[in-house]
Parts: structure tokens; sequence; C-alpha cells
């Protein structure tokens, strides 16, 4: 019997707002379900990470079949086209049958993970690990990614071991849940780009937001 993900939806083509592929078209495939916040507005304050954007919950049950149609009817005739994997948290299903089989369809795939799960292995080489870290209690950060995104401020306190690798790390602002504006915001963009002068850090804007594209 074919292995049976919780895929929360796919979108695009869209341009992906965040960390290395920033500003390449892309599609998404979003998986349901997350280990850092069980998406329930009211218990969002007290999460790891109140100031996620993202609905994560509910979704549908997809084989890889499913999952690969899908994309492929979104992807229409645009090339080069990258794939981005997100939730929720994806490290929770993604396994690596399912990023063999995508690896035939996408120029690059991006994996958006808080950390906290092991990387499927094998994985194909196209296939890049960007971690966005999460403070989630007894589950300390266990992949070696290939990109930091360090939300600013919520998760400078990951910033010293970030930069202590060898792999890029890009700082972004958190964004208020009305947009890329205010107050709060500005204050953490400037914050951002004090840490990009002084450490060499790599700026990530979200710039989806900034475009009004999902």
């Amino acid at each position: 019997m074919s292995r049976v993900y919780q895929v929360k939806e796919c979108f695009g083509p869209t341009i992906q707002g965040e960390g290395p592929h920033q500003g390449q078209p892309c599609v998404f495939l979003r998986f349901a379900g997350c280990n850092a916040w069980d998406g329930r507005p009211e218990t969002r304050a007290n999460s790891a990470c109140p100031y996620c954007d993202t609905d994560f919950r509910g979704g549908e049950a997809y084989t890889i079949d499913d999952i690969c149609q899908r994309l492929l009817q979104l992807r229409g005739e645009v090339r080069r086209l990258g794939l981005v994997i997100s939730g929720g948290e994806p490290l929770l299903q993604v396994d690596s049958p399912l990023l063999f089989r995508l690896d035939k369809l996408f120029h690059w795939i991006d994996i958006e993970t808080n950390g906290t799960r092991p990387t499927p292995w094998p994985m194909p080489a196209k296939v890049s690990v960007i971690c966005s870290p999460k403070a989630i209690v007894a589950q300390p950060i266990v992949v070696e990614p290939d990109a930091w995104k360090i939300l600013i401020p919520a998760q400078e306190a990951f910033l010293e071991q970030a930069i202590g690798g060898s792999a890029p790390v890009f700082v972004q602002p958190v964004c208020p849940d009305n947009g890329p504006s205010g107050a709060s915001y500005d204050a953490n963009l400037q914050r951002c780009l004090d840490l990009c002068y002084r450490h060499g850090c790599r700026l990530s804007l979200q710039l989806h937001k900034y475009l009004g594209v999902p």
C-alpha cells in the first residue's frame, strides 16, 4: 500500500520570498501538522512561534502520485521552477522516496524546517535544508542545514550557533500580521541590518509580502 501524507495545500507558481532562493519562481507543497504549535488561535501566544503566519491545520491525504500530479498541474510551462516544501513542520512527514520523485520535477528544492527533526537519508543533491530554528522544550536542533534563516528578534538566541558554522546565515525581521509595515517591523528590520553589518549575515525580507503574492 502506498504511503499517505497529510498535505495542507499546494499552490503556485509564485515567488520564493525568503532565504537562498529569494526572488525565484516556485511552487509550494505545504504539509499539515507541526511540533511547535497546534495551530489553534487560543494557544498561539504560548507556543514556540507566536509569530507564525501560516495555517497548517487539517489538510487532505495524498499519495506520492497524488502530490506529483498536483504539482505538475501547477507547474505548467514554467521553466527552471523550484519547489518549496514547508509546513507546519514538513520533516514530520517528508521521506526519501518522496524527495527522489520530486527531484525529477524541479530545478531546485528547499525544505523549510524548524530543525528539530532529522532530515531523510539519502537525499537528492539539489535539495537544500533551510533551518528557521524554534525553541521547543526538550526538542533540540538536530539538523545541519544548508542555510539558516533566523527570525529577528524572536530567534536571535540561535544566532551564535548559526554563525559559528559554515552555512550562510539569513536574518529576517519578524513581520506583524498586517504585513511588512509599522514601528515594530521597522525596529526589527533595523536590528537585522545591524546584524548584517556586524556579522556578515544576509538579509531576507519575505519578498512575497511586499509583492502581494501568496
